[in-house]
């Protein structure tokens, strides 16, 4: 774990290197509850062909508390001096949910520091009742009510139509409803101080990323829906869009092997045609722009 600080704040990050990669590193950026130990098991199978970069931003794990007061884009700042600090190349970048929103801001405010952007369950434009819901989340926190906290995040984060079939969502659930319930009183103020980031941010100024990028998330996530997802792809002038089959918000964890290979396919500017874990294009109305190779 290498610690480093940027803007006052304290934050720490890690790689792992391939002696011969195929590739250029990947750095994994995740979401709400994830910290740069999350990925491990993503890390043992992208490590055979690439290095692999992690990260706890200020606000993240180990890394400082951040004020809600500092908005995404200094986030994407501290992403920056990480990468001048530990002269990486140009990386392939993986923001998933929250970290979604940084990476965008990285590539927009950043572009050398990226050479492809890969978006997993992220939406810039947030309807109301989302952002209700999320608000609803940090409320019951402040108020001590963490059985309902419980209920309503796993309701939040994990699709509640049982006529959908989800791969090991039973599993991830009770992996989610696990990590809730070991929450520290500092993990809580950073959830509190990262969720009311999220909610004030305002949708991204200028240009978008220019880079390849692309947009996915399970064909049934209720948090950051298709469509939603979809609408951030359209932002963008390089950009491919499709949905797993059998997941939700969390695919990265109930669809682990197939995330991996997806990952490997577009860092490594192999096709994404034909997959058998995607969604057929038919299954969404009109996507702006759907991956086809």
């Amino acid at each position: 774990m290498t610690p480093l600080a940027f803007g006052g704040f304290k934050y720490e990050y890690r790689v792992v290197t391939r002696p011969e990669p195929a590739m250029a590193p990947i750095l994994l950026l995740g979401g709400a509850f994830q910290d740069k130990q999350s990925w491990l098991r993503h890390e043992a199978l992208i490590g055979p062909l690439a290095s692999v970069v992690t990260v706890d931003l200020p606000g993240a794990g180990a890394a400082d508390y951040l004020p809600a007061g500092y908005g995404l884009e200094f986030l994407a700042d501290a992403l920056h001096h990480m990468i001048v600090e530990e002269g990486l190349p140009p990386l392939n970048v993986m923001g998933g949910s929250y970290g979604g929103a940084v990476a965008y801001r990285l590539a927009q405010r950043h572009p050398a520091d990226v050479r492809r952007l890969l978006l997993c369950g992220t939406a810039l434009d947030v309807p109301d009742a989302t952002r209700a819901r999320a608000a609803d989340t940090v409320a019951l926190l402040r108020r001590g009510a963490m059985d309902d906290f419980v209920r309503a995040t796993l309701a939040l984060f994990l699709c509640q139509d049982s006529d959908r079939e989800i791969r090991r969502q039973a599993a991830v659930a009770r992996l989610l409803e696990r990590q809730l319930r070991a929450l520290t009183p500092e993990d809580i103020r950073k959830y509190v101080a990262n969720t009311e980031r999220v909610l004030a941010a305002p949708l991204p100024a200028g240009a978008p990323p220019a880079v390849p990028t692309l947009l996915v998330t399970g064909e049934h996530d209720s948090l950051t829906t298709a469509s939603m997802c979809r609408a951030t792809a359209a932002r963008c002038p390089d950009a491919r869009f499709l949905t797993v089959r059998q997941a939700d918000h969390l695919m990265p964890l109930q669809r682990l092997d197939e995330f991996v290979d997806l990952m490997l396919r577009f860092f490594g500017d192999r096709t994404l045609h034909d997959l058998p874990y995607r969604t057929p294009p038919a299954g969404h109305d009109q996507p702006a722009r759907t991956a086809a190779a």
